[in-house]
């Protein structure tokens, strides 16, 4: 008999340019045509941080340094089918275009709280944007 074990998605939030890094989801299905925080599976034989790291390249184009990925918090989804693990980069500086893979549709770098495709999204975004208020102030 197998296990069931609950898969690890590593999720980055990589501020870039006054703000921060988004992708638009163009897989069929849950979140399709919405806005996400760069991030996808880890794959067995990757660290958390390379995982982050291949995700935010293979999504963005955008090259952040695994070692230097920060854990910010670790969630598991409402459905209890995923555990979440939200990090972020040090600023990240790419010059050019974005590129992306066919997971995503658009990249965009947003300077403001917005609604992604999943709540856990939503609350690390607005998380981001609070803590630089915070730093300003």
């Amino acid at each position: 008999m197998g296990y069931d074990n609950t898969p690890t998605v590593v999720v980055v939030r990589v501020p870039i340019r006054g703000g921060l890094l988004m992708v638009r989801r163009a897989l069929p299905g849950e979140g399709q045509g919405r806005l996400a925080l760069p991030g996808g599976y880890q794959m067995a034989g990757q660290t958390w941080r390379e995982a982050g790291a291949r995700e935010v390249l293979e999504e963005t184009g955008v090259a952040v340094d695994a070692a230097a990925l920060r854990l910010v918090a670790v969630e598991t989804t409402p459905d209890r089918r995923q555990n979440l693990l939200f990090c972020e980069a040090p600023p990240a500086v790419h010059d050019g275009p974005f590129v992306h893979d066919a997971e995503v549709s658009e990249v965009v770098v947003i300077r403001a709280p917005v609604e992604t495709a999943f709540p856990l999204h939503t609350a690390q975004v607005e998380d981001f944007f609070a803590s630089r208020e915070q730093d300003r102030s």
